[in-house]
């Protein structure tokens, strides 16, 4: 076990979370449980229509941090800016989203869309958008529940 390792994953957690997301984090930690996605997407396309987004340093506050990213990585020049969200982070919309709420150019999405939703928007103090085919819930992971019973055969 790495000790430095732990305490670095759990300082990144806290610098990207919520208070409440991080003291979520901590309770899932203690009870051997994680947040898995289920579910499947219904095409609606409100996930590209009001978006968070995550930079070096967390979630998006200003469009100056907006322009960092851009320079960096030009293929998010795609997202505009539409508001705020009740936590202050900026609210995103996909120019590429059709009126029918899909892709314009699925194949050329980016990692972001493709992994959508992950796991860490509970503890940024995210929530799916009413309508979207995906749910969190909270597991032991399987990893855990093997080994459990693993020791119980020796």
């Amino acid at each position: 076990m790495n000790v430095g390792k732990d305490i670095f994953r759990l300082l990144r957690r806290l610098r990207s979370s919520s208070p409440a997301g991080f003291i979520r984090y901590l309770w899932l930690k203690l009870q051997g449980k994680a947040i898995m996605v289920t579910g499947s997407c219904h095409g609606c396309g409100s996930c590209c229509s009001a978006i968070c987004l995550e930079g070096d340093k967390g979630w998006l506050r200003s469009e100056k941090s907006l322009q960092r990213i851009i320079e960096k990585y030009p293929e998010y020049g795609r997202f505009i800016v539409i508001g705020r969200d009740t936590q202050g982070f900026l609210l995103f919309r996909c120019t590429w989203c059709t009126a029918e709420g899909t892709c314009s150019s699925y194949e050329e999405r980016l990692p972001l869309c493709r992994r959508y939703p992950e796991s860490s928007l509970v503890f940024a103090g995210g929530r799916l958008l009413t309508g979207c085919g995906y749910r969190f819930a909270e597991v032991v992971p399987f990893e855990k529940v093997l080994r459990r019973e693993l020791k119980k055969t020796k």
